[in-house]
Order: structure tokens, then C-alpha cells, then sequence
């Protein structure tokens, strides 16, 4: 039955009046097929990558050491330290993952390559729903966002699925909405109701993903907006209702309801030079969409991009206002009902406002940050593709489909292990201190002390600043049994990194063995306070305490460590050493 309506809404898209190109529902099909044709490679991934590890492995909510509910209690990596990004569904789908697949990463990315999939699949019923005419048959725009090497960000990077949850719930609420507006026997207040109902769970869902789900509000207004003024102010009121939800649900974890960036690396630059910077990020969105080769992973590692340049950060917000102001004006001028590709300009433009700079955000860019901005701006795509292609030979595009399946491919390897990306990043900045360090961290996974060891001291020497390595460096010679040169090593990374919880937990550690209980002590204390939510953290400053014979405190710090984590068994172990130096 949906086929039927999806196809007839393809055939009659003319009579609607549309601007935009939409593939019919045999090419919706095709799409997502081409969509798991380019990222099923991602599946030979041998490790984790980036930071995947960190996001999954000791995480209690993934692990199951706590209720699922506590994903909305958290933030997303509150079992190391506050980041600022509340992201229960992204946590839960990881939860999910973990239980089906255990360490096989072959299933998370496997998850990943299915979201994606689906979102392509909800984008092109959307078009087809909306009315889009398809002047040509090979839905050039719907399947180039398939294979785009540019997502592999989002795609081929576990952590990176918070953009495909994002948007499977963003434009599962407006097919919904497109649905509704299709015309059957229902009272007109129960479907305005319906639709309601459906742009609060949706939009919830897409926020609860990630926080520039935001931009899905405006998107579900004007959806409903093509059946009536009615069903716009229903969608509205659903949009409204699902912000007083997040903001609420943010809030108990927060004590604000907006979101945040509390390690914002341009928090402290002035904003004419943030401009600038957010201008050159969006002339760079636009350069790896239109040729995605040349650039690497982690932009706040590339110096090219970091420098402001005014004439680049001027040319990149000329570009972004003339996508914004093109939108509009196509919008006003319009005579038609469905000015579906006005809408894809202005929508595509307020999707990257977030990472513009006009508030200091946590990252300067990424390529994840383009699947939102490309999602919306399919529309546009569409057409634009519909004009490029009329008349030319139909192996044009399926020329530069295929190039873009090959470009996904190698892509994926980027993110195939922890290894992969750090090497990819080194390529482009061979002077990365940081590279190294995680080049080090890889070492050590695959059993290679000696490569991690020379990884961590190249770190050292390139940038002698940088506290992570020399907590590496402490915690080798912690393993070796050499206490006094572990503790020399943390002590020196807390002083170089004074907000990195981890080295205080390893200094701590480092205390505990040369008997210094209220060294370590204080250490721990530092830990709790950095990132009240790590278990370990509580669970060492409890160890201190009993040491140093404070039970009330050893008590209180243990209870903490159990709640933060009920499965650890170093720290029942400990409970039960707490309770019975207590009962003598």
C-alpha cells in the first residue's frame, strides 16, 4: 500500500507543482543499496578507532554495569570527565551493540552502515512524499549523499553514528508528518493531533542523538506546512513541547538547559578571529562535498586550516549567505505550493550555522559536521543534478557515482583501527605530538611496549608541554614495578595537564604503591573533582582514605564507586575490606 501511494506521488509530482527532482521509489531502493554497497567495506575494521575505545570500553552504561535509564542521567562521557554532550540514545544504541556483539567491531560498524542506510531510505520517501517531480530516473542527488566519501565521518566512525541517529529521527518525524498530509477519511483534529504528536517524538529522539537536531524543528514546520497552516501550527506546537522536554532532561544533568561547550578551543579567541575561522570551515564543508579528496581527520590538527585567513574566512561566509540568502529569495519569489529546493538552501545554510563560530564551539570542524548540512540540502541537489545532466549522456553520473563508491572505500580505512587514523593524521601534520601519543596508545593495544614507549617519547620531544605521554611514559614504568619513576612521570603530567583526570588517578595509584596515603589522597580528591562520574576515580580515593584510616570518608567514596559502577569487583572487594575494618 505504501509503495502504491509512493509511486503515485512520484507520477504526479508535476501537477504539485514542485521544483525539486526526486528518484521514484525504485530509485529510493537502489539508493540504499548503493548506500550499503560504499560502506560495507567499513566492516573489516580490525580495532577500535579515534576514540572509540574510550566511548565503549569501561563505560558502564554500554557495559550494562547500570540500568539503561542512567543514559539520561549522564553525560556522554561521564565515566571520564564532563564533555558537555548529552547523548542518551547514542549511548543506548551503543548499549545495544555491546550486548549483540561484544569486541566484535565488526557489528557496531555494521550497526553504523544500517543507520545510514535507513536515513537515505526516509530521505528519498520524503522527497517522493513531498511532491518532488523526478525529471530524471537516476536520483542523482539522493544517491551521491549515499556514497559521499566525505560521511565517512559519521558512517565508517562508530562514535560518529550520533549524526545517523540524529537524522533517522529527525526525518522519521517528517515522513510521518508527509504522511498525514496525504489525503484519507480522518477527522482533521485527530491528524493535526497525530502530527503533533509525531514532531515531539521525533524531534526528542533527534536530540537525545545530538544536539544540532535542532535545525529538524524548522524542517517539520514546513513539512506539515505543504498540507495545511493547521497542520504547521500542530507540528510547531509538537516542536515546542519536545524542546521543554530535552531542556528539562538536560537540565537535571546540567543545571542549564542549553547546550554547552565547556572545553571550547576558541573560547578564548576573539570573535572576529572565530569568524574568520567558522568562514574558512564552511568554505572547506563546501570544498570536500564538491571534492572530496585531500583533507585529513581531525582538523584541529591541520595548521592550513587553523590559520585565519581573512580573505578564506570572507569567502567562506559569502558562500554561506549566498546558499542562505539564494533559499530565500527563491522561497519569496516562488509561485509554486512546493518550493521544496528554497526550503533545501535555507534549511542546508541554518544546518551549519552551529559550527560557524558565532559562539565558541567544541570543535573547529570535522567532515561528520557536512551529513547534516548535505541531508537537507538534498532538494537542492536534486535539482541542481535534474539541469547539470539534462540531455548528457547517462554515464556521466554514474561515472562520478562510482568514483565516489571507490573514494568511501578508501575512506573507511581511515577509521579501520585506531592505528589507521592516527597515521592518516600524522601524514598531514607530521609534527603532531598528539598523533604520536595515540600512535603510542595503539602500539600498546597490539602488546608493542617498545614502539609505544619510542611513540610517546617522539610526543615528548615535539611538544614538551603535553602532559598525555608522560602519564603513558609513568604508567610503563608503573607496570615495570619502578613506583618512584611512574610517580615522577604522573606528577609532571598533572602539572602540564592539571584538568586531565586520568593523570591524577594514575597519580594516585602511583602514591597508593610508595605508601604515601594522604598524597594519594589528595590525588583522588582531584580526580573526583574533574570527573565526579569515574568510577575508578572513587574507587581509588576510598583505598586512600581506608589507608590513612578515615572510614567516613572511605565509606562515603566507596558508596560512590558502587553507584557509578555496580559490577566492579575491585571496588565490592573493597566495600567489604571498609565494612569489616569498620565493625572491629
Amino acid at each position: 500500500m505504501l509503495a502504491d501511494m509512493l509511486a503515485s506521488h512520484a507520477a504526479q509530482g508535476a501537477t504539485h507543482g514542485a521544483l525539486g527532482a526526486a528518484p521514484g521509489p525504485r530509485n529510493v531502493l537502489l539508493c540504499v543499496a548503493l548506500a550499503l554497497l560504499a560502506w560495507l567495506p567499513a566492516l573489516r575494521a580490525s580495532g577500535w578507532s579515534f576514540d572509540d575505545a574510550e566511548a565503549i570500553v569501561g563505560n558502564p552504561v554500554v557495559e550494562r554495569s547500570l540500568p539503561a535509564l542512567a543514559a539520561f542521567e549522564r553525560d556522554y562521557w561521564e565515566h571520564l570527565s564532563r564533555a558537555g554532550h548529552y547523548r542518551p540514545i547514542a549511548v543506548l544504541s551503543l548499549r545495544l551493540d555491546r550486548w549483540l556483539y561484544g569486541d566484535a567491531v565488526w557489528g557496531f560498524h555494521l550497526t553504523n552502515v544500517v543507520l545510514h542506510a535507513a536515513v537515505v531510505g526516509l530521505a528519498g520517501v520524503l522527497l517522493i512524499l513531498l511532491g518532488a517531480e523526478r525529471k530524471r530516473g537516476i536520483g542523482f542527488g539522493l544517491a551521491l549523499f549515499a556514497v559521499h566519501p566525505a560521511l565517512a565521518d559519521s558512517v565508517a566512525w562508530i562514535s560518529g553514528r550520533t549524526s545517523l541517529l540524529s537524522a533517522l529521527g529527525g526525518l522519521s518525524a517528517a515522513v510521518w508528518i508527509a504522511l498525514l498530509a496525504v489525503p484519507f477519511r480522518t477527522l482533521t483534529g485527530v491528524r493535526t493531533l497525530l502530527a503533533s504528536g509525531g514532531a515531539c517524538a521525533g524531534l526528542v529522539f533527534a536530540l537525545l542523538a545530538k544536539e544540532d537536531a535542532l535545525v529538524f524543528a524548522p524542517v517539520l514546520v514546513a513539512v506539515a506546512l505543504v498540507h495545511s497552516r493547521r497542520m504547521a501550527w500542530s507540528s510547531a506546537t509538537g516542536c515546542a513541547l519536545a524542546l521543554l522536554i530535552y531542556g528539562a532532561l538536560r537540565a537535571q544533568v546540567y543545571g542549564s538547559p542549553l547546550p554547552s561547550a565547556p572545553h571550547a578551543p576558541l573560547a578564548d579567541v576573539h570573535w572576529h578571529e572565530r569568524l574568520l575561522i567558522g568562514g574558512r570551515a564552511a568554505l572547506e564543508a563546501l570544498r570536500i562535498v564538491a571534492a572530496p579528496v585531500g583533507y585529513p581527520p581531525n582538523y584541529e590538527r591541520a595548521p592550513d586550516f587553523t590559520d585565519a585567513s581573512a580573505t578564506l574566512g570572507a569567502l567562506g561566509w559569502c558562500a554561506w549567505l549566498a546558499l542562505a540568502a539564494g533559499g530565500a529569495i527563491a522561497l519569496r519569489r516562488s509561485a509554486t505550493t512546493r518550493p521544496i529546493a528554497a526550503f533545501s538552501a535555507l534549511f542546508a545554510a541554518l544546518a551549519m550555522l552551529p559550527w560557524m563560530q558565532l559562539v565558541p564551539v567544541g570543535v573547529l570542524f570535522a567532515p561528520r559536521l557536512a551529513y547534516l548540512p548535505l541531508l537537507l540540502a538534498l532538494a537542492l541537489l536534486e535539482q541542481l543534478a535534474a539541469r547539470a545532466f539534462a540531455g548528457r549522456a547517462g554515464w556521466i553520473p554514474r561515472a562520478l557515482l562510482a568514483l565516489a563508491i571507490a573514494g568511501a572505500w578508501q575512506r573507511s580505512a581511515v577509521y579501520s583501527d585506531r592505528a589507521s587514523y592516527w597515521r592518516e593524521t600524522a601524514r598531514w601534520v607530521p609534527g603532531d605530538a598528539r598523533a604520536h601519543n595515540e600512535l603510542g596508545l595503539a602500539a600498546e593495544e597490539d602488546n608493542e611496549p617498545a614502539r609505544a614507549k619510542e611513540h610517546w617519547r617522539r610526543a615528548v620531544e615535539l611538544d614538551p608541554n603535553y602532559g598525555r605521554p608522560w602519564s603513558n611514559l609513568g604508567r610503563l614504568d608503573f607496570e615495570a614495578g619502578d613506583f618512584a619513576g611512574a610517580e615522577q612521570s604522573f606528577a609532571f603530567a598533572t602539572q602540564l595537564g592539571p584538568a586531565n583526570p586520568v593523570a591524577w588517578i594514575n597519580l594516585g595509584s602511583a602514591r597508593l604503591r610508595l605508601q604515601d596515603w594522604n598524597g594519594a589522597a589528595s590525588a583522588y580528591e582531584r580526580a573526583c573533582e574533574l570527573a565526579p562520574g569515574n568510577a575508578s576515580a572513587w574507587r581509588g580515593r576510598a583505598r586512600a582514605e581506608l589507608e590513612r584510616g578515615e572510614l567516613g570518608a572511605a565509606r562515603e567514596a566507596i558508596a560512590r564507586a558502587r553507584e557509578l559502577d555496580p559490577r566492579d569487583a575491585a571496588a565490592r572487594e573493597l566495600e567489604q575490606r571498609i565494612a569489616a575494618r569498620n565493625a572491629r
